[in-house]
């Protein structure tokens, strides 16, 4: 299994001061055939202030997903839908770290 992580921050809307992705892919993993599963989580803020301590707040927010091998990810990777969404995403986000493993 391979796993595609994507860390990243939300760029602020200057009007209204708040995050904002509006981009509304499906995000079926069956849409692209070689994905199995999507996730997009935001970082927890922690009620607890001896958790809050443990947490890096560098990256507000992650997209997973995962493939069952590297001819999968790279199917995705080129997939025109993939493309034409991730092109649009990098236009709201700043501060992207991508992970593969």
């Amino acid at each position: 299994m391979i796993r595609h992580i994507v860390l990243f921050n939300l760029k602020t809307r200057p009007r209204s001061g708040g995050p904002r992705l509006v981009v509304r892919p499906d995000p079926r993993p069956g849409k692209i055939a070689s994905a199995r599963r999507l996730a997009i989580n935001k970082l927890l803020d922690p009620r607890e202030g001896w958790y809050k301590e443990r947490i890096s707040a560098e990256y507000g927010w992650a997209l997973t997903m995962e493939f069952d091998d590297e001819d999968g990810l790279y199917a995705y990777q080129k997939d025109p839908q993939h493309v034409t969404v991730a092109a649009e995403i990098r236009k709201r986000v700043t501060n992207v770290k991508v992970w593969i493993l």
